[in-house]
């Protein structure tokens, strides 16, 4: 899942638009200078859409009426997003992302 729109706030001009990526685990919010030029200011990560929504209307100026939904395709700025943390999920009780049990057993030699 990826939505995008506009940023409309008067608090931070700089950003242009924000992308929310569907993840396995959780959502990203990437915030763009330039989305069309793929100049990324940063993200977050939230554990549902909503919350992901509630901080781009709070923080961005972005209506939930304004959101566009985009396909799903594997391009560049899909694996650019996803790749880091493909095989990673992240612990709530620690507040990190850790590799996979799956992807820890094969380093681990077992």
């Amino acid at each position: 899942m990826r939505l995008w729109a506009k940023a409309n706030s008067h608090e931070l001009p700089i950003i242009e638009s924000v992308l929310i990526l569907g993840l396995a685990d959780g959502v990203l919010l990437i915030r763009y200078f330039s989305f069309s030029t793929r100049q990324v200011e940063g993200d977050h990560w939230y554990s549902t859409l909503e919350e992901a929504k509630q901080d781009a209307e709070q923080g961005y100026g972005v209506r939930p009426c304004e959101w566009q939904v985009m396909p799903d395709e594997q391009d560049e700025l899909y694996q650019l997003s996803v790749m880091p943390i493909a095989r990673f999920t992240y612990d709530h009780v620690t507040d990190e992302w850790v590799a996979s049990s799956s992807e820890h057993a094969q380093e681990s030699g077992q």
